[in-house]
């Protein structure tokens, strides 16, 4: 009997192991990105924030939207393909990689709307961050363009850092069920209004579907 007991801990333990270890391998690629940001942040080295991030609309997108023009259903449903809920997962230039939850929901005409994005690395320090808020437009075929940011706050949760925000080129693959997408992560200093850390993302998308009890 003490033997089965001893053989049941052990086996306990080696679970939570495991759980734990593999955890943090989920996450280590938001730990790895959350320490540049603190490392670029304690450089003291400042950017100006650039409004607008130019991405290129491949050829190929603007041949397939010139040959719909006569298509108007099929415009109309391309035109709001991104609405739904998707999981993301983000590559940075260094290779780490964070997983998110984009929401993207239908606005007052066609081909725009908003967006709520929220990810793993939200409330790691050291600058905690609200979900982002933002906006997105249809690009063309089964193009979008997308921009939303949130706040920081310090370390404590005591005062406000600044803002966060991602602008994103995203293609839709032709099944609209996955996508793709290049752009760029700011960290927005509050108390000079300049970009503190900056890198390249790559994304990829897969939609949420309900899943019945």
């Amino acid at each position: 009997m003490l033997t089965k007991r001893i053989l049941l801990t052990i086996a306990t333990t080696v679970f939570f192991a495991v759980s734990f270890t593999t955890a943090l391998a989920q996450t280590s690629g938001a730990v790895e990105l959350k320490q540049r940001i603190a490392e670029r942040i304690a450089s003291g080295e400042r950017m100006p924030v650039v409004e607008r991030f130019d991405l290129e609309t491949p050829p190929q997108m603007l041949i397939a939207a010139s040959l719909q023009g006569g298509l108007t259903d099929i415009l109309t449903r391309q035109k709001n393909a991104l609405v739904g809920c998707w999981e993301l997962t983000l590559t940075f230039s260094d290779g780490s990689r964070a997983t998110s939850t984009l929401s993207v929901f239908p606005g007052r005409t066609d081909g725009e709307g908003t967006i709520l994005h929220a990810a793993e690395a939200s409330l790691l320090l050291p600058n905690p961050t609200t979900p982002e808020q933002g906006a997105w437009q249809h690009n063309g075929g089964l193009q979008f363009v997308a921009s939303y940011s949130g706040y920081a706050v310090d370390e404590k949760f005591q005062a406000p850092f600044g803002k966060i925000g991602f602008r994103q080129l995203i293609t839709l693959n032709s099944d609209q069920e996955s996508f793709t997408g290049k752009g760029k992560f700011e960290v927005i200093e509050g108390a000079t209004g300049m970009v503190v850390f900056s890198d390249t993302v790559q994304v990829t998308g897969k939609r949420m579907r309900a899943v019945a009890p």
